[in-house]
């Protein structure tokens, strides 16, 4: 008897941990992608927020994580203004945020170390040395537990996450060659041949910006002039591959004119530059519009998204409030009134659950080059909404398949 219940036991716990292993891995194929994006946006190693994802969120499965898409433990304190969830920690029913889905938390958690001086060392480490930043968050007081970083690194090192990191370097080097000064474009002469008629000078911006409409007849498209620089209105998500074969620019190019990241598609009426934004802009200011981003706004008036930050002393990454004046040719003294991405975000997301509602079961045909990924950016939600709404069990699509993008 003693015998049969020390194999019982035995395979009970064999099973235990071959489905605490199966959470872990669903997880990391889950989120990978997430935490490379915050990689990206705000050089924290995409090994330690998926690792540190696992470990405070037991891989998804906490009731933290379920009730509130709070996967880091991260609590209210005193600037939270968003919604609340209480929870027995290191103390009973303790204050943590609550987040419209877990791509908000990823956010957060970034933002968390960036604007907290007692990480700011660990910026200061190779992006690629998960081990120190594994310890200097221990260092820095991220956990009380005296093992959180060996915990860590053993999550990091058994599912080889560092693989994620050097996909993080090699985004982050393209980015950053993309944000440097471009190759110097030929001038719009160049490119207008006697089959491009200019039509007139059209007031179409709200900001007062003269845009010289221009029309392309071996293409059949129309052109525009924004700030000097010859640019298209984009179809609805528009591949930037497909514009860079069309108009004969190397992709790389494309991606570095507008700003884009390697995935990023063109949304619908968007202008498309097909040469390099300007430094300046044709106007002294601009006034930023309800749901603006800052790459929105550099895309609106032709200035290049680096110094539209520069001129206004923004911070990278941090987005400005609606109504409020940016500076597009004199630099200013002290930044507009701004908001972090992960506000941003979070801002955006309520305004899509406000359409999704008015939607009511919106459809989205798969098209050739579409991903989960894709799709979710196009339509402000998530991979994990998206699979969760269509039933999916997997990341694959096939072309023509039909998703039900809203509820």
């Amino acid at each position: 008897m003693k015998n049969l219940t020390t194999i019982f036991a035995t395979i009970l716990f064999l099973s235990c941990y071959a489905q605490q292993k199966q959470d872990i891995v669903n997880y990391i194929e889950k989120y990978k992608q997430a935490a490379v994006d915050e990689m990206v946006r705000s050089k924290v190693p995409a090994s330690i927020t998926l690792a540190q994802g696992i470990l405070e969120s037991a891989a998804g499965t906490s009731v933290l994580s379920r009730n509130s898409n709070n996967h880091f433990g991260i609590k209210c304190k005193e600037e939270w203004t968003g919604k609340k969830y209480y929870h027995d920690d290191d103390k009973p029913q303790e204050c943590f945020r609550v987040y419209g889905n877990v791509r908000e938390s990823f956010a957060d958690h970034s933002d968390f170390l960036l604007t907290r001086s007692r990480y700011a060392p660990l910026f200061q480490l190779p992006i690629t040395g998960y081990k120190y930043w594994a310890l200097g968050l221990k260092e820095a007081g991220y956990a009380t537990n005296p093992k959180y970083a060996s915990m860590v690194i053993g999550y990091i090192e058994d599912y080889k996450l560092f693989e994620l990191d050097q996909t993080g370097v090699a985004l982050i080097e393209e980015k950053e060659k993309l944000m440097k000064e471009p190759v110097i474009a030929e001038p719009m002469t160049a490119h207008v041949s006697s089959k491009v008629v200019v039509t007139d000078v059209k007031n179409k911006e709200p900001h007062k910006q003269i845009v010289t409409e221009v029309k392309n007849a071996e293409t059949g498209r129309q052109e525009f002039v924004i700030n000097g620089m010859r640019a298209l209105k984009a179809t609805a998500n528009e591949d930037p591959f497909k514009i860079a074969y069309e108009y004969n620019i190397d992709y790389s190019y494309v991606m570095q004119f507008n700003d884009l990241a390697t995935g990023d598609r063109f949304r619908e009426g968007e202008y498309i530059f097909l040469q390099g934004k300007r430094a300046r802009g044709a106007d002294a200011t601009y006034t930023a519009q309800s749901g603006e981003s800052m790459r929105d706004i550099s895309q609106k008036t032709g200035v290049k998204l680096r110094d539209l930050y520069l001129k206004n002393s923004m911070k990278m990454n941090d987005q400005v409030y609606a109504g409020e004046t940016l500076n597009l040719q004199e630099k200013r003294v002290s930044p507009p009134l701004t908001m972090t991405y992960y506000e941003y975000l979070k801002a955006q997301t309520k305004t899509t659950q406000t359409k999704n509602i008015q939607l009511n079961n919106s459809e989205y045909e798969v098209q050739k080059s579409d991903t989960l990924y894709s799709i979710a950016k196009k339509f402000n939600t998530s991979v994990e909404e998206l699979k969760t709404i269509n039933k999916l069990d997997n990341t694959e699509l096939k072309m023509g398949q039909t998703l039900v993008v809203a509820q």
